[in-house]
């Protein structure tokens, strides 16, 4: 079970990352400024303003990157337990594990959000 879910894991993972070209270049004269050559960011080069605007761009990229890892991931991990609820048979352990699993997934999805709500306060965002 635990190769299935990596294997998935590594694809989704993997063909994010694939989408787009990480790296684009920018004019002699943006990176005289120190500006950053990524096309992830702002359509190819994220400057910083002296404000901390290239940080926080970096940060939104991480962020978002990361909900919807812990999304696809507890998605998974849902079905997982779920599959795991439903083949229980009746027997009482595998019941009582898959049920503690959902609880702890959905707990640690509680947390991201509450998280995800702080950063965006802060605004990061």
């Amino acid at each position: 079970m635990k190769k299935l879910f990596l294997s998935l894991f590594s694809l989704v993972l993997g063909s994010t990352l694939l989408v787009s070209p990480v790296f684009a270049e920018c004019t002699a004269k943006q990176l005289e400024k120190g500006c950053v050559s990524t096309s992830i960011l702002s359509g190819g080069c994220s400057c910083d303003d002296g404000k901390g605007s290239g940080v926080v761009n970096v940060l939104n990229l991480v962020l978002d990157i990361l909900t919807g890892v812990v999304g696809i991931a507890g998605i998974i991990g849902i079905s997982v337990a779920g599959i795991q609820y439903l083949s229980a048979k009746g027997g009482e352990e595998n019941v009582r594990k898959a049920k503690r699993r959902i609880y702890e997934i959905v707990i640690g999805l509680a947390i991201y959000a509450v998280a995800y709500v702080a950063l965006r306060w802060l605004g990061v965002g």
